[in-house]
């Protein structure tokens, strides 16, 4: 492995951690608010789940995140995506009661059966659930944007020869070159000298001898 890729990625391992970890803790806790000031029978308490689902996202991102950007990014994005719908449903509860009509204030009598209107405790865990809903999706992005910077490892060169070669110590005797032959002057390449052929001595063939001509005498 490349050095300098271990020693970013080791230097980068307790930021890209911690970051899911607070994240998480910050779901968690804004979940927990409106129970906290509000109680458990207000009526915005129920927000719990959803961001009790975004805090189990945002830490199994911190547990994950090496086994690729892939698993990070859909765990942050269930992540994103539960944290959402909880703020959104506390906001739709004031704009239902606005729409609908509340009663009286207490402790005037609700006669008309409609709901009664937002407490003090409930404003107030409304915007510290949004807040801390907000700032965990910050952090955790930190966090995302961490793993998907993070440089492949680049393979290793070969080795390169370091050494200078070493200098032959054999001596090459330089060929004397001959004279050379002056061209013709037509241009066209000198024909090489070939040896003279030597003809064969001369035999003369033996013919043969005739026999002597015997003549006849002439009859009478």
């Amino acid at each position: 492995m490349n050095s300098k890729f271990s020693a970013a990625t080791f230097s980068q391992e307790p930021r890209l951690i911690w970051s899911f970890w607070v994240a998480a803790a910050l779901a968690a806790i804004g979940g927990a608010i409106p129970s906290l000031v509000g109680g458990l029978s207000s009526r915005i308490a129920n927000v719990f789940i959803p961001y009790a689902i975004g805090a189990a996202a945002l830490g199994a991102s911190a547990l994950w995140h090496d086994r690729g950007r892939a698993v990070t990014g859909v765990l942050y994005f269930v992540a994103g995506l539960a944290l959402v719908f909880g703020m959104l449903t506390m906001f739709a509860f004031p704009l239902e009661l606005a729409v609908l009509g509340t009663c009286a204030a207490p402790p005037a009598p609700c006669t008309s059966g409609l709901p009664r209107p937002l407490t003090v405790a409930e404003n107030t865990g409304i915007g510290f659930a949004a807040g801390f809903a907000l700032a965990a999706l910050f952090v955790g992005f930190l966090g995302l944007m961490i793993v998907f910077r993070r440089h492949a490892p680049t393979a290793t060169p070969p080795p390169m020869r370091s050494i200078p070669p070493v200098a032959s110590a054999r001596q090459t005797t330089p060929v004397a070159a001959g004279p050379a032959k002056p061209a013709p002057a037509n241009g066209a390449e000198p024909a090489s000298e070939e040896p003279e052929l030597e003809l064969p001595p001369h035999e003369e063939e033996e013919r043969p001898e005739l026999p002597p001509h015997e003549s006849s005498p002439p009859t009478t």
